[in-house]
């Protein structure tokens, strides 16, 4: 049995809306000028992802992580600071998005 032929005028999907439009600020969520320096200054210090490092690999850090998340009374003092590549950020986030959803 033939298929139905494409449309050619079809109309382009719209994309749907992110969610980052409903989140505040950076600044407004407490990442200002002092974390920007922080930042820096930590990924100039130690340029490599700190959790890669312990399982023996090595992977260039991008993201200036807390290692307590500021939510959950961590400062933002240059000790509560690691370096973390993208992957090891995403996993930690999952982490803890899983251990909060448990504590529900």
């Amino acid at each position: 049995m033939p298929s139905r032929p494409p449309k050619l005028n079809a109309k382009p999907r719209q994309a749907k809306p992110c969610n980052w439009s409903r989140r505040a600020s950076r600044q407004a969520r407490g990442y200002g000028r002092e974390h920007e320096r922080i930042r820096a200054e930590l990924l100039r210090d130690e340029p490599l992802c700190r959790e890669c490092a312990k399982a023996g690999r090595v992977n260039a850090a991008v993201i200036a992580d807390h290692i307590v998340a500021l939510a959950l009374g961590g400062s933002g003092d240059r000790s509560n600071y690691q370096p973390l590549c993208r992957a090891c950020s995403d996993a930690k986030t999952a982490r803890e998005s899983a251990t909060a959803r448990r504590r529900r």
